[in-house]
């Protein structure tokens, strides 16, 4: 096997829209051999210089024609990651409630709350805090689900980007070798020298796939919302990002 000093492998972003799946698709890529991690989080344009022949940087990076030219003159390839927005709710709440590393700046706040089901209304209608909360949570506010995910899902229309989803990748495992073919593919011409066929890479970049390895991870589940969404939930939802599901494919209209 060549190693990574004789083989020119890809420079790599995996975005992702936050609780999406960033760290599984992380140990996808990781699982190319030779395949590196850079030092640090890519979260300003400087850090995309972290990412250096044969590593790879994560990334919530907002889509924009400026960071899309950026990527491009740095030759850097980037995955994408999205989810359906229902599940990213569920996923964000726990996520803050466990508060891991003690830094979450929402924390606090939802901590304050009485229930889960005001938690997760939150994280779809957001709140504005006034002066004095600001004082007291250090944050303005929280933003509702459109906001929070607006500015990243255009990178799914981006045609020099690998787009997939997190349900692609844990529905079943056709699909899931379906997604990480995509992802050969779409990297192949940087990894031709590698002596292996794609089914080949394929079995190694599965050999990787360790979900309880991530720190973030919790249930890795598709469609939780289904038992965690009420009435209010849905109707709330559905007056603020009903028409992103749409756009996205995961529902046909409002009738859910």
């Amino acid at each position: 096997m060549k190693t990574n000093e004789t083989v020119p492998l890809p420079k790599v972003l995996v975005n992702s829209l936050p609780k999406s799946g960033t760290h599984l698709l992380l140990q996808i890529v990781l699982g190319i051999p030779g395949m590196i991690i850079t030092p640090a989080w890519i979260e300003e344009d400087k850090d995309l210089k972290m990412i250096k022949l044969g590593s790879v940087g994560p990334a919530h990076l907002d889509y924009s024609e400026k960071h899309v030219n950026i990527l491009k003159q740095e030759n850097i390839k980037v995955i994408f990651i999205s989810r359906d927005l229902r599940d990213v709710v569920v996923s964000l709440v726990h996520f803050v409630m466990l508060n891991k590393w003690g830094n979450h700046p929402w924390t606090p706040y939802l901590k304050e709350l009485k229930t889960h089901d005001e938690r997760l209304l939150t994280m779809i209608q957001g709140v504005k805090f006034t002066q004095e909360e600001q004082a007291k949570y250090g944050i303005p506010s929280i933003p509702n689900i459109r906001e929070f995910s607006q500015n990243k899902l255009g990178w799914v229309k981006e045609q020099s980007v690998c787009s997939i989803t997190f349900e692609e990748l844990v529905c079943n495992t056709e699909s899931q070798n379906g997604s990480i073919m995509k992802i050969i593919e779409f990297l192949w011409n940087d990894l031709k020298q590698l002596n292996l066929t794609k089914e080949q890479l394929l079995q190694k970049i599965k050999q990787n796939i360790v979900p309880k390895n991530s720190g973030t991870f919790r249930k890795g589940s598709i469609g939780d919302w289904k038992h965690e969404f009420n009435n209010g939930h849905k109707t709330a939802f559905k007056n603020i990002a009903g028409d992103l599901l749409i756009q996205l494919g995961y529902e046909k209209d409002n009738n859910w």
